[in-house]
């Protein structure tokens, strides 16, 4: 699977899905990132909140190549 990231600038969240697998939980991290764990243990995605504040200057090119869902 090709790795895919989304962006949803109306909530400021960037997505980014790594992995394909089977979905066990979300382990909710106290930055604001949220990742997608699966029943393995591989981390299938992650969501980070506040996007444009972590991902500023030179990094801000990651939410520009997402796929914009808003």
């Amino acid at each position: 699977m090709k790795k895919q990231k989304w962006y949803d600038k109306e909530e400021d969240i960037l997505g980014i899905q790594l992995f394909e697998g089977d979905y066990w939980k979300s382990i909710e991290l106290s930055n604001g990132i949220v990742l997608d764990i699966s029943k393995d243990g591989k981390i299938l995605a992650m969501e980070i909140a506040n996007a444009k504040k972590i991902f500023s200057g030179e990094t801000k090119k990651v939410i520009q190549t997402a796929t914009l869902t808003s």
